[in-house]
Parts: C-alpha cells; sequence; structure tokens
C-alpha cells in the first residue's frame, strides 16, 4: 500500500466520484481507477460500490476511511517534526576540563530557556585539541583559556586567579597568603587536565619543593571534592560561590587566566551569534 493510493481513496470520497477526484489530483482517471484497484486487490476488499455517478464507500471502504484518516494525519505530523529538526540549529561546543561543569550547565540552561530550538553538542579536551578541532569545523565555539594578544575571533568572559586550594579545616586556611616553600610535604593533588599542568611541575621542581601526589585527577568537580574532603591540597583556578575550599593567594606565584569564547573567521549562524552575545553577558560569578 502506497501513500498515493491512499490519497486517491480519500480524495474519491471527498469528491464523490472518480471524476472529480482525478480533477483535484491533476491526474488522469484511468491512472486514479488503476491506483484504487491495486489498493483493493492488496486490501482483499472491494472499497467502493459501483454505479451511477457517485462512488458509495462500502462497509470495508468505510473502515479504511477512519485508518486511512489516521494514517494520513500520523504522515503529516511526521513530516512537520521533522522539518522542526531542520530548523533546530545545533552548536558544537567545545570547553576545556577545568571549567566547572555546574557553570557551563547554567550557562547553556538559560541560554536555551531563551533559544529552546538550539541544540547542544558538547566536548571536552585540552587547549590544544580544542584549537584542532576548531580549526578542521569539527566545533563551532571553544570555551577555553585566551592568549593575552587581542583577536577577531576571540571575546573574554571572565578572570580567574590561580590560588591554592585547602579544605577548611587544613592549618593554612586562616593563612592571608602562602609562599611555594609552605607547599613542601603537603599531600598534593595533581590536576593533569590543567593547561599550566607542565608549567606548574615545572615550577615545584625548580623551587625543589617536594609534595607526594595522593591523586591525579582530570575532572575539576572532582579535584574539589577532593580537597573539601581533605586529602590533599592543589593549584587551582578561583571559584568563588564553593564554600568548602578555602583559597589563599601565593606570594611567589601570581598567575591568573582568562576565560573566553574562540572561532572561526568566515562563521556566518544567527546562533553563534546569539550564543556568543549571551555568553558575554552571562553572570559568571
Amino acid at each position: 500500500m502506497d501513500l498515493y493510493q491512499i490519497r486517491y481513496f480519500m480524495a474519491i470520497v471527498e469528491t464523490g466520484g472518480f471524476t472529480k477526484a482525478a480533477e483535484r489530483l491533476f491526474v488522469s482517471q484511468p491512472s486514479l481507477s488503476a491506483g484504487i484497484k491495486k489498493l483493493e486487490q492488496e486490501l482483499g476488499v472491494t472499497l467502493f460500490e459501483r454505479g451511477g455517478r457517485r462512488a458509495v464507500p462500502t462497509t470495508a471502504g468505510k473502515f479504511f476511511l477512519e485508518k486511512a484518516t489516521i494514517i494520513l494525519r500520523e504522515y503529516e505530523a511526521t513530516l512537520q517534526k521533522l522539518k522542526e529538526f531542520q530548523q533546530q540549529p545545533t552548536l558544537r561546543i567545545g570547553t576545556i576540563r577545568s571549567i566547572r561543569i555546574t557553570r557551563l550547565a547554567d550557562l547553556l540552561s538559560t541560554f536555551q530557556r531563551q533559544h529552546p530550538t538550539v541544540l547542544f553538542k558538547l566536548l571536552d579536551g585540552s587547549v590544544h585539541q580544542l584549537r584542532e578541532w576548531l580549526a578542521a569545523g569539527d566545533i563551532d565555539l571553544a570555551i577555553t583559556v585566551l592568549d593575552q594578544e587581542k583577536s577577531k575571533t576571540s571575546q573574554p568572559l571572565f578572570q580567574q586567579r590561580r590560588m591554592l586550594a585547602v579544605s577548611k579545616t587544613h592549618p593554612l586556611a586562616q593563612r592571608n597568603s602562602v609562599k611555594l616553600a609552605d607547599l613542601t610535604g603537603q599531600p598534593f593533588i595533581q590536576r593533569s587536565h590543567c593547561e599550566l599542568f607542565a608549567e606548574t611541575e615545572q615550577l615545584l621542581e625548580s623551587k625543589a619543593i617536594q609534595s607526594p601526589i595522593t591523586y591525579c585527577a582530570e575532572h575539576e568537580e572532582w579535584v574539589i571534592a577532593l580537597v573539601a574532603a581533605g586529602l590533599g591540597i592543589t593549584i587551582m583556578p578561583e571559584w568563588k560561590d564553593e564554600s568548602a575550599v578555602a583559597y589563599i593567594p601565593i606570594a611567589d606565584l601570581p598567575l591568573h587566566r582568562t576565560i573566553g569564547l574562540t572561532w572561526r573567521l568566515g562563521q556566518d549562524s544567527a546562533a553563534i551569534d546569539q550564543f556568543r552575545a549571551f555568553a558575554a553577558s552571562h553572570n559568571w560569578n
């Protein structure tokens, strides 16, 4: 049974005859008659009482009319839904792993409430991976650490200080500041996902600071939970709403980073423009 046969059947019922139905559908009457005959053969029933000027549905035809109406309605609804999918823009966003997922989720959910047709595809990776994915067209935007130089394809979002993170019960938690030497012997949680991981490691080695590594974490949420539980300390960006962790400035390590958006030149997308504007005005605190 083909869709065109159902349309033939419905047109005959609605117009009351084969001739008028053929005129409405812009097909020849022999073609319409042949389509209905084939449909009746497939269904094994007679759908119309033939004779006179009108084509009257048989009992089987009346039953089939109910089902045909449902079939066409479902078909049209499915087509409409598929068109909506075609109209739904997808933003492919890459992000560094040292961004807290709660911050990212808040940004995306707030944006989607204002732009409900936009879908997201998320990838997380290193700064280098994000740069490669962006260049290859695998992502549309990257939330990453920005260079100090201004660029036509980047936009700052917020800045963070890199500080010493300890639990609220740690002896260092009451200090106004610390020095790198104070880290000697302290259980240390290594943030292997950090974009300055290698640089931090080299700096600690150059200062002859030896701290036992208690855990090597790839996700920021894990690092914060481990620090809050008192299982170690670490050097990380300051998250101002984290009540279970104390952040202490490091006097001889004045590090900070700028988090922002980057994109490719020549991208022409209303969804990308909307997201860039929204992210710039978003409250990141």
